[in-house]
């Protein structure tokens, strides 16, 4: 899930790493490697960099990235507004799949069922970071119609569709994209019980939203996350009620003819400690497609693999069937090759247990 090790900065090294580490337990996906060094702890990092570029916007404060609030911010220059060149070129995503195109070619040859699986940040997740509760903002055009206008949003919805529909147009049934919703989950996961699920309401209306501009047949995957910054997680729930309500919110407002391949949840905080079973209770509220594949992001490297198989076991019984099994954020949060290969190894470990 999510991103990878700074060392594996082509697709060549990314492709083989999944392929080579997984083995057979490979779901049959492979990145397409993360030119950029600061794609991997920071997956979002290149992107709020370019829009440096961007000539309509201009810096509010500066960051080393040393920390979640130590980040680049940017607003609109007065009288300016986010154009279609400005946006996809920021983004990048086609970009970073054609440079994917021939490694994934040549794993083909041997592995033809293999799609490339293409990162997206959801354009709230990007507007949440490069421009914080200013994208929140609503703009009034006409004061006699109450006509109104997201400055920052409604822009990068549209650059993100059209980027996925160039992807597709290029790899149709070969590629996965996976929507990843860092601070949707965040957002669900501190939020009041009676205020979550509107909250989840309107991320999941909100990327339907989104969805529905990509090309019928389009397949997809989402990636609920709560973060990591030096292997921690931004937040450690007492339960999974919160992504639960997020998941469910996103499969309800699922558009028609766009497939949905998984979902994956953040479980567990991997620390070495009993097991609550009302930790997992909510995974039985979850209500998704027959077609869609739950990921258990439980498999956590510091978490001794007899006490992870216990999560899985409680995971399964609480949802009421078998779920795929993944780390709970993308391996990019560890800085070494090595580092990654052990959690990979962890879950695949994890993923053949017998329950």
């Amino acid at each position: 899930m999510g991103s990878l090790p700074a060392q594996l900065d082509t697709p060549e090294k990314a492709m083989a790493f999944a392929v080579d580490t997984a083995g057979e337990f490979l779901d049959g996906m492979v990145p397409g490697g993360e030119a950029d060094p600061y794609r991997a702890q920071w997956y979002i990092r290149p992107i709020i960099d370019r829009l440096d570029d961007v000539p309509a916007l201009e810096p509010v404060r500066r960051g080393d990235w040393s920390t979640l609030r130590s980040r680049n911010t940017f607003r609109l220059r007065a009288g300016r507004s986010l154009g279609e060149a400005d946006i996809d070129a920021a983004l990048g995503y086609t970009a970073e799949t054609e440079r994917a195109l021939e490694a994934l070619a040549e794993m083909r040859r041997t592995d033809p069922g293999l799609r490339l699986q293409v990162g997206i940040p959801t354009p709230f997740v990007i507007g949440f970071i490069a421009f914080e509760a200013r994208m929140l903002v609503w703009r009034r055009r006409s004061v006699g119609r109450g006509d109104r206008n997201f400055p920052y949003y409604r822009p990068i919805v549209d650059a993100t569709a059209r980027e996925i529909v160039r992807i597709h147009e290029t790899l149709g049934d070969n590629v996965v994209f996976q929507l990843e919703l860092a601070a949707e989950t965040l957002l669900c996961a501190r939020a009041p019980v009676g205020l979550r699920a509107g909250l989840a309401a309107a991320a999941g209306r909100a990327l339907a939203r989104l969805v529905a501009q990509a090309p019928h047949d389009a397949r997809f995957g989402v990636h609920l996350c709560y973060g990591s910054l030096d292997d921690k997680p931004v937040v450690a729930p007492r339960s999974t009620a919160g992504v639960v309500a997020l998941a469910n919110a996103i499969a309800r407002y699922w558009p028609a003819g766009r497939h949905l391949d998984f979902v994956h949840l953040p479980i567990g905080d991997g620390k070495q400690a009993p097991v609550r079973p009302r930790y997992y209770a909510p995974l039985a509220r979850l209500e998704l497609p027959a077609a869609t594949r739950l990921v258990a992001g439980l498999a956590h490297l510091a978490q001794p693999l007899e006490q992870a198989r216990q999560g899985l076991a409680a995971a399964e019984a609480a949802y009421g069937g078998p779920v795929d099994v993944a780390a709970p954020c993308g391996l990019g949060r560890y800085t070494t090759v090595d580092r990654a290969q052990s959690a990979v190894a962890h879950a695949v470990a994890l993923a053949g247990t017998e329950l």
